[in-house]
């Protein structure tokens, strides 16, 4: 049994795992800035404060490793508001959805640079 978050990279989600089941913080990273997007508690676990030690372990995690955090998820947002300590991790989300897209959009093939698609012939 592990009753401490950790980051699960490969599904890029904070976990908390107990009595057999996962509680988790979807996430998207950007420019050292991580956007909790999501939390999900099962259901065999709902009602034990698991939502609670999981958004508290997510943010000191975060604190801990220099991490700048944009709380997208509304029970992370709400938790915050009634933890100010965590203030000091949040960032605005003022165009930073804008920045997120640029970089996906950089590891995209665009036609254009597609070598038979330009042509020096008009």
């Amino acid at each position: 049994m592990r009753d401490e978050v950790h980051d699960n990279t490969a599904a890029r989600r904070f976990e908390l795992q107990l009595d057999g089941a996962t509680a988790f913080v979807a996430y998207q990273t950007s420019n050292n800035v991580v956007r909790l997007v999501y939390t999900e508690v099962p259901k065999a676990l709902a009602g034990r404060g698991v939502g609670s030690r999981l958004a508290k372990g997510t943010l000191e995690l975060l604190r801990k490793s220099g991490t700048q955090v944009i709380a997208e998820c509304p029970f992370i947002a709400e938790y915050v508001k009634k933890h100010p300590e965590f203030q000091d991790i949040l960032v605005s989300d003022e165009g930073s959805r804008l920045d997120a897209r640029l970089d996906e959009a950089l590891k995209e093939t665009f036609p254009a640079s597609d070598p038979t698609a330009v042509s020096s012939r008009r």
